[in-house]
């Protein structure tokens, strides 16, 4: 991988172009994606040695091919979850040298539940578990769940991206219809109105 700082032009219709190096600073990006609406959900992980469960809270999930189905997901490197996924060969986070990923699951939160989406956002969570004890890892009255399986990890900057194959998707329902998802903005949690 070069050194050489990559020099983007930025046009925004006013006279002056705006050059970039290595990126704006942190703060300012980061009050940027605060202003970005974005769902929530758990991530989560059954250890394949002792069956404990292992999950992380995250708001950058994202669709990446409807054909497979694909996702991708940004971790951080504290991220709970992070050391027991792997990618098929195992080499990526805690591999295993397994020929194929880790399986795991994706519960997309309702709008209820943004106590659990401030405790999963803990690398250390504590309280009692949303989780079933056998099987997927999913949570009960999620609006939406993926199960998927790991098959590539990309390091990048202080994350890595998360490339998973959906193996099975649904979406739970409730009496009026689809449960409202929980919602992320502003560094609060929020209903849809």
């Amino acid at each position: 991988m070069s050194d050489r700082k990559i020099e983007a032009e930025i046009h925004t219709g006013r006279p002056a172009t705006v050059r970039e190096g290595s990126g704006e600073d942190p703060d300012a990006f980061r009050a940027v994606m605060a202003g970005w609406v974005t769902g929530v959900a758990i991530v989560a992980v059954r250890d394949s040695d002792d069956g404990q469960i292992h999950a992380t809270t995250v708001s950058s999930l994202a669709s990446v091919s409807a054909d497979p189905p694909r996702i991708v997901i940004s971790l951080g490197a504290g991220a709970q979850a992070l050391p027991f996924l792997a990618a098929p060969g195992g080499a990526d986070a805690g591999g295993t040298g397994d020929p194929e990923g880790t399986r795991f699951a994706v519960s997309v939160l309702s709008e209820g539940q943004a106590d659990l989406a401030r405790r999963y956002a803990d690398s250390y969570p504590v309280g009692p578990s949303p989780f079933p004890e056998d099987g997927d890892p999913v949570v009960d009255g999620a609006a939406a769940v993926m199960v998927c399986e790991v098959t590539g990890m990309v390091p990048v900057g202080s994350c890595r991206l998360v490339v998973a194959l959906v193996r099975k998707a649904y979406v739970n329902e409730g009496a009026g219809g689809r449960i409202p998802p929980l919602l992320h903005y502003d560094r609060e949690y929020h209903s849809l109105p």
